[in-house]
């Protein structure tokens, strides 16, 4: 996949363009029922296939206080895109100037003068322009007028309502991850980097690896059971998110224990990755959160203590769920940090508890 982020340097690679628009965060099966449609008609026409997305968030410019907090970041959401198969991205930068720009306009300097679109598909709840003004049907109005085929793609819905990225962001505010896995099409990933914490953890016998991540949304507060995929195979493990549970005044955090310690994590390389990190399934089943999850995180600790080996066997058993890496990203910088990113599934286990996902990643 070729990325841009202008217009007239774009415009040379391209031939007879088939087009989609929108922000796509998170690529949802919304969004990637709108890719397959373009792909399959470049491959019908012959043209280059192409994605044009905005950054930032048109709200973080218009209205920063409303502005969602977005479900990738920007590597991820380029790293989705590029596995759809898209062969060109514009990342058109969103600016106050490109605001004021009527739905008309973009039509006409952007899609028909600008880049040579021929085919353009968009979903059923898209609006663009000045003021959100635009909407599909003047979209395909407009582009009719101008001699470009455009159409709306049928939005696709789950449990009977449509899939959004709102949705998705409501799910995870509230812990459901089962259903943000539902929508997404794949688990919810949180990447970042293991950074040295207290050690606190590491001295009572329980070392916690600390992930700092870069992605502005992480599913709801509290302690659950999970599973990390190391070098060696599947480890029993506990993941908390929040504030430490063990530890009055302790700061907001996004920490994993290994029941079954493959010893020091820190440089070691992964399978299926170049960056050492880890793979962790959450065992939503068994979440606790807010008061409840602070209050029980010690006793979670002990009880998946004595049922480890239970669990590596089911673990090993249940490889088959596991989400698939980001892909392969640059070597931590020091011998205290190392990539991670984390994947929220909903996977049903032997035992009848439901899993989240941390995969190696970058």
């Amino acid at each position: 996949m070729k990325v841009f982020d202008d217009v007239e340097t774009l415009r040379a690679h391209l031939s007879v363009p088939v087009a989609t628009i929108g922000n796509f965060d998170g690529l949802h099966l919304g969004h990637q029922a709108i890719i397959r449609t373009v792909l399959a008609r470049g491959r019908e026409t012959g043209g280059s296939s192409l994605l044009i997305t905005f950054e930032p968030h048109p709200l973080k410019v218009l209205a920063p206080e409303r502005a969602p907090r977005m479900l990738t970041t920007r590597r991820q959401k380029l790293a989705l895109i590029e596995a759809t198969g898209i062969e060109f991205l514009l990342i058109l930068p969103f600016t106050v100037e490109l605001a004021e720009v009527t739905a008309e306009q973009f039509v006409r300097r952007y899609l028909a003068v600008g880049l040579g679109v021929k085919e353009v598909y968009v979903g059923a709840n898209f609006n663009f322009g000045r003021g959100r003004a635009g909407n599909a049907d003047l979209l395909v109005r407009t582009c009719g007028e101008l001699g470009i085929r455009a159409a709306q793609v049928e939005e696709v819905r789950y449990l009977h309502s449509p899939i959004s990225s709102s949705r998705i962001r409501r799910a995870l505010q509230s812990g459901e991850v089962e259903l943000a896995r539902e929508l997404l099409g794949r688990p919810y990933v949180v990447e970042g980097t293991v950074i040295r914490g207290e050690s606190r953890g590491a001295s009572l016998g329980f070392p916690t690896a600390n992930l700092d991540t870069p992605n502005e949304l992480v599913p709801q507060d509290g302690v659950y059971v999970t599973e990390a995929v190391v070098a060696e195979g599947p480890r029993p493990a506990v993941t908390n998110i929040g504030s430490r549970p063990t530890f009055a005044g302790s700061s907001y955090a996004v920490e994993t224990h290994l029941l079954d310690d493959p010893g020091d994590l820190y440089g070691r390389p992964l399978p299926g990755a170049s960056a050492p990190g880890a793979e962790i399934r959450f065992a939503g089943g068994a979440r606790r959160t807010g008061a409840e999850g602070r209050a029980a995180g010690p006793r979670l600790f002990r009880r998946e203590t004595q049922s480890r080996n239970s669990l590596l066997k089911r673990s090993r058993a249940d490889g088959a769920s596991r989400a698939t890496a980001l892909g392969p990203g640059p070597s931590a910088k020091t011998k205290n940090s190392q990539k991670l990113a984390l994947s929220f599934s909903a996977t049903q286990s032997a035992c009848g508890s439901r899993h989240w996902l941390l995969t190696a990643g970058s």
